[in-house]
C-alpha cells in the first residue's frame, strides 16, 4: 500500500468528546440516530459473557461501554484520535473496559484475539484499500466462527444528499473529502467482506424518516424506527452488516 493509499487521520480536528455530545447533547435527530445505532449494532454483535470483543475506532467510548456492560466482557477499544481516548478514559470506568491510542491498520494483537469485533462508521474514512486490508487483519484477530459487525453510511440511499446539506449548513463537522472519503452499499460491503474471507449473516438499513421524527416527538420517532425494521427498505441511510468469519 503506498502512502497515498494511507489515510492516518481525518483532515479536521474532530473533538474527544464529539460522539458523546452528539449522542447525549446534540439536536433530537442526532441523539436518535447515535443512541439507536449504537442499540441495533450492540443487539447485532450478539455479545456474550467471556466473549473478548474489540472496538476499532471507538470514539468517545460509548458504544465500547455498552459492550463492557454485558457481564464477564473483556472490551478493548481503539482509536486514533489521542483527545477521544483521554476522554473516553476520564468519562468510562469499568475493569473490564480498556482504551487505547492506536490506528486502524495497526492492531497489533494476537490472532484469534477476539471472539467479536465492531467498526462503527470508520470504515468510510480510510481509502478503499485501507479499508480491505483491515478487514483482512479483523479476519486474522478473529477466532473461527467470531462475528464482525461494520456500520457505515448507505450510498444507495439519500445519505449523499444528506451529507451535502449538512456539510453546507455547516451543522457537523465537514465530512466530504474531510472526513469521509469513501462509500459503501450493501452490495459492495458484502463483496468486501467475503472477498476478505467473511460470510455475511445480516443486513439493516436503518434511518429513513424516524431521525427527524425525533424532533417533533421521541416516542413516535421509536414507534417509526420499529416499522421500518419490520418492513425493511434498502434506502435506510445507515447501513449495518453482520459477517462471521470462515
Amino acid at each position: 500500500m503506498t502512502s497515498s493509499e494511507r489515510r492516518l487521520g481525518d483532515a479536521i480536528q474532530i473533538p474527544g468528546n464529539y460522539q458523546f455530545q452528539a449522542a447525549f447533547a446534540g439536536s433530537a435527530p442526532q441523539r436518535f440516530w447515535h443512541q439507536t445505532r449504537f442499540e441495533v449494532c450492540l443487539q447485532m454483535l450478539e455479545v456474550g459473557p467471556s466473549m473478548r470483543v474489540l472496538d476499532v475506532g471507538c470514539g468517545s467510548g460509548v458504544f465500547a461501554d455498552m459492550v463492557a456492560a454485558v457481564n464477564g466482557t473483556e472490551v478493548t477499544a481503539v482509536d486514533g484520535n489521542r483527545e477521544a481516548i483521554s476522554f473516553a478514559q476520564q468519562q468510562f470506568h469499568r475493569s473490564n473496559l480498556n482504551f487505547r491510542h492506536g490506528l486502524v491498520d495497526e492492531l497489533a494483537f494476537e490472532p484469534s484475539s477476539f471472539e467479536r469485533i465492531s467498526c462503527l462508521e470508520v470504515i468510510e474514512h480510510i481509502h478503499p484499500e485501507q479499508g480491505r486490508a483491515v478487514l483482512r487483519t479483523f479476519h486474522r484477530l478473529l477466532v473461527p466462527g467470531g462475528r464482525l459487525v461494520i456500520s457505515t453510511p448507505n450510498m444507495h440511499s439519500y445519505w449523499p444528499a444528506l451529507e451535502w446539506s449538512l456539510d453546507r449548513l455547516r451543522l457537523v463537522p465537514t465530512m466530504d473529502g474531510e472526513q469521509h472519503v469513501a462509500g459503501y452499499h450493501p452490495r459492495s460491503l458484502r463483496a468486501l467482506g467475503e472477498e476478505t474471507g467473511f460470510r455475511l449473516v445480516s443486513t439493516r438499513t436503518l434511518f429513513v424518516l424516524s431521525p427527524w421524527l425525533a424532533l417533533a416527538n421521541w416516542r413516535l420517532a421509536k414507534a417509526l424506527h420499529r416499522l421500518e425494521e419490520a418492513n425493511p427498505v434498502p434506502m435506510g441511510t445507515l447501513l449495518v452488516q453482520g459477517f462471521e468469519r470462515a
